[in-house]
């Protein structure tokens, strides 16, 4: 399921809106000293004419988790997750950097992506309560202040967090409950979250969900539910340059979570428990052997990403311990990153800023 379809709904009237019992935007002041040595005031501002939303503390728990090895992280590289804590409707942030002490980013938040440069983080949530007509939220890594583009067409739901390499677009979730034919991927520029821009279409009403674009920046992964009408999704990579969706892998083989690799040749992603890989053009799909520490098998992994070099992957595990890990991308030299009552979900490797 699209972890955006899940966290939203549309409000009165076909406006798009975030839960209404969302939290007002909570920074973590202690998190800047990871981040940066600069200081910053932590100020939530909602662009686009939204009232800003001022943070009312400042939490430097770690949520009920507990660090693991994360030495192999180079240093200033940052993994952000989300994480639901018992009894919790809404999903907060974390980092954990090279120290392995997993330290609150915001909350609430939901689907978290890095910048090409490390330098903003964008992810979901409501930062307007009651209205809730977020797009796109952004952190500032340089002075952790957190800011939110407003939804640019009032009828369309649009949900961006996938960052273009260029550092100047979103990639959204297009879905209008009111007229169906509208939705499909959209992007918006990242500086204001405006110039709202159609990519793909899906035919049979169904949604296109964005994963991750392609490191030059040419053609866009892509969650698309069946055109036909039937309920299978499967992943697809569409070029940016014209043309249609061309489908990469069998039907139900998909996820809401995958990534590119920073040399364009390999695309990981995860589906009912396992993790795979395949290339661009749907060649080499096999799945990823992970090699458990304790040798176990049969261990339940979903939502992985890729180092910012290309050479490990970050995932989640449900079983036999749930938490963050890490691994080379053939599954072998398994780290773990956080323990903890709860798993954690969505993350996002970032590369250290200069």
């Amino acid at each position: 399921m699209s972890a955006m379809v899940a966290v939203r709904g549309l409000g009165a009237g076909g406006r798009s809106r975030w839960p209404a019992g969302a939290r007002r935007s909570v920074i973590a002041l202690a998190l800047l000293a990871l981040l940066t040595a600069c200081g910053g005031s932590a100020d939530t501002d909602e662009g686009s004419g939204t009232p800003s939303a001022s943070p009312s503390q400042s939490d430097t728990g770690s949520g009920g988790a507990s660090g693991g090895d994360a030495t192999h992280l180079a240093p200033g590289e940052l993994i952000v997750f989300e994480k639901a804590q018992p009894g919790a409707e809404e999903t907060d942030l974390y980092a954990i950097g090279q120290d392995g002490k997993p330290t609150l980013v915001n909350s609430p938040g939901n689907y978290p992506h890095w910048s090409p440069d490390g330098s903003q983080l964008a992810f979901l949530a409501c930062l307007d309560p009651p209205e809730c007509a977020t797009g796109a939220a952004l952190y500032d890594r340089s002075t952790g202040d957190v800011r939110g583009f407003v939804m640019p067409d009032p009828d369309l739901f649009t949900a961006c967090a996938v960052w273009a390499p260029s550092g100047k677009e979103l990639a959204c979730e297009g879905l209008s409950d009111d007229d169906p034919t509208r939705n499909g991927v959209y992007t918006v520029r990242a500086s204001d979250g405006k110039g709202l821009k159609r990519i793909t279409e899906n035919t049979g009403g169904g949604n296109d969900f964005p994963l991750a674009y392609s490191p030059d920046g040419s053609q866009l992964l892509i969650d698309r539910a069946d055109p036909s009408g039937g309920s299978a999704r499967a992943l697809f990579v569409t070029p940016l340059s014209g043309g249609q969706p061309e489908r990469i892998t069998p039907w139900g083989l998909t996820d809401d979570v995958a990534s590119w690799s920073s040399d364009g040749r390999t695309i990981v992603f995860g589906t009912g428990g396992a993790l795979y890989r395949v290339n661009p053009d749907g060649q080499g799909l096999t799945s990823i052997n992970l090699q458990l520490p304790d040798g176990s098998s049969g261990a339940t992994a979903f939502d992985v990403a890729f180092s910012p070099d290309g050479q490990r992957i970050v995932f989640s595990l449900a079983d036999p311990v749930p938490g963050i890990y890490t691994a080379n991308l053939d599954g072998s030299d398994v780290k773990q990153l956080t323990t903890g009552p709860t798993d954690g979900h969505h993350s996002t490797w970032g590369p250290a800023v200069d």
